[in-house]
């Protein structure tokens, strides 16, 4: 029954975040041919600033979901409806606050901070002051999303979201015809998150008799229960800003804003491409809660051991295939002019192989309330990732931040490796043999055959990768699982 809800889950997720991630590459597109490299650097570094949504969270929402799971599979209905109301007060709070220093930072420190084109500057401006509201509204939509996931209702959470992208692209097609330039992408921006937090409210919790805010459910009970698990989620959100986002700052304080294009085109991506690595691990913390729950550490091992080689047999080959036609992808989507970006994706994708070691072991880690050790292990990652880009960025430029990236990844993923081995009763050999030793092969396989054999086509190699994923699905997948998945259609 797990089996299949994982496999179910894993469906919805991955078609819902395809969509959502082609809207997001023609909301890209589109504006970098339209408004211009510099323009759009500085929306990106705007989103940077006032849209960071994981860091708004504060950590609760993840902590939402992993409890709403649980309270629901104990039958425990009141603690549900407090976590879930704790949950919407104490991170308004923080989103209130967070808006604030954002918006005393764009009114007196932006132009001594960044260096922004004077004819930008009114623009960017502006577009801040906008994107301040709509991302308290996000902050909004995602708590109603938390509390959604965590009763696994993964096709409505996608829905709404692929629904929210498109919307986002539409309103900001209007506006940029309409010649309102930055000001209308973040009014299109702030109409589309309007739309979609009331359906997200009406689909959700008005649906749901049992569902319901109220304020007066708050205690200082299941504040404790929150926080003690989301200080460490908020800090290792706080952690992976600084290993990513605060690299389009970075770039913004040190470089024009053409760089922040140059260096967003190759995140989106990288975001991408993470996403295939995230696929399954997406649906783990709310099952691996109701393991631990029941303390099923059988179960819990045997879900490590599954995912993890699923994981990496599914994703390298995409690594390489991402590095071999990073040209190719980057002038089909976005065109010529911006050949830096070539560089940058494929570092991208290099660090990405030492994340997908240990993504689905963290996201069980998650599921199993061991935030803390995890924040540890951001927190060293982060602070050598931040210093790395630091450094580089001012010696050789765009690039640097994205080799600090490298190392972070790497560092992050050897002390996520020490900690998670022995919770799963395996040692490192055993993680090598069991998991770790079939994809390296067969991507090496996959790697020889591109770079010597395959034409340098896109849509060739494309069609390989294809091939490839199928013939790995029937050779490398269990076929428990594989029926497992095949019945997701029926």
């Amino acid at each position: 029954m797990i089996r299949k809800r994982i496999f179910k889950n894993t469906f919805v997720n991955s078609i819902g975040k395809i969509l959502s991630f082609a809207f997001q590459m023609a909301i890209v597109s589109y504006l970098v041919k339209n408004l211009g490299k510099e323009a759009y650097g500085s929306i990106v570094l705007a989103l940077a600033l006032a849209a960071n949504i994981q860091l708004l969270e504060a950590g609760f929402g993840i902590g939402v979901t992993k409890y709403i799971a649980e309270f629901n599979a104990k039958g425990e209905k009141k603690r549900l409806l407090e976590i879930i109301n704790t949950n919407i007060i104490v991170t308004t709070v923080f989103a209130i606050i967070f808006s604030c220093i954002i918006f005393l930072i764009n009114e007196f420190l932006l132009a001594k901070i960044f260096t922004l084109p004077p004819n930008l500057l009114s623009e960017t401006k502006s577009l801040i002051r906008i994107l301040i509201p709509a991302s308290i509204i996000e902050f909004w939509s995602v708590s109603i999303i938390r509390v959604a996931e965590g009763f696994q209702k993964y096709f409505a959470v996608r829905l709404i979201e692929v629904a929210k992208w498109g919307l986002r692209l539409l309103f900001v097609v209007i506006a940029v015809k309409n010649g309102y330039g930055l000001t209308g992408v973040g009014l299109a921006y702030l109409g589309a998150g309007a739309i979609i937090m009331i359906v997200l409210y009406l689909s959700i919790f008005a649906a749901d008799q049992n569902l319901k805010i109220n304020p007066f459910l708050i205690n200082r009970e299941t504040f404790k229960l929150l926080f003690g698990f989301s200080i460490w989620i908020f800090l290792s959100k706080i952690f992976a800003f600084l290993s990513y986002r605060v690299d389009v700052i970075l770039i913004g304080i040190f470089l024009s804003p053409v760089y922040v294009t140059y260096y967003d085109i190759a995140f989106k991506i990288y975001e991408a491409l993470k996403f295939g690595i995230l696929v399954i691990a997406s649906a783990l913390v709310p099952v691996s809660s109701e393991l631990g729950a029941m303390t099923d550490r059988r179960r819990l091992e045997l879900l490590f051991n599954k995912v993890s080689k699923y994981t990496l047999v599914f994703v390298f080959p995409q690594l390489v295939f991402a590095i071999f036609y990073a040209e190719g992808i980057i002038n089909m989507w976005i065109g010529k002019g911006v050949e830096v970006s070539v560089l940058l994706t494929q570092l991208f994708a290099v660090s990405l192989f030492f994340f997908a070691l240990t993504s689905s072991g963290a996201e069980i880690m998650v599921g199993l309330n061991k935030v803390k050790e995890l924040a540890f292990c951001g927190g060293i990652a982060a602070l050598i990732n931040f210093a790395i880009s630091i450094i580089l960025v001012k010696t050789i430029g765009v690039a640097g931040p994205v080799i600090g990236t490298i190392v972070g990844t790497i560092i992050l993923s050897a002390g996520r490796l020490y900690l998670m081995l022995p919770l799963f009763n395996l040692s490192f050999l055993e993680f090598l043999k069991r998991i770790l030793l079939k994809p390296v092969i067969s991507t090496i396989i996959f790697a020889v055959v591109f770079f010597f054999i395959v034409s340098r086509n896109l849509y060739i190699g494309a069609t390989v990768l294809m091939f490839y994923l199928i013939f790995s699905t029937l050779i490398m997948v269990d076929a428990k699982d594989r029926r497992e998945f095949v019945k997701v259609f029926y």
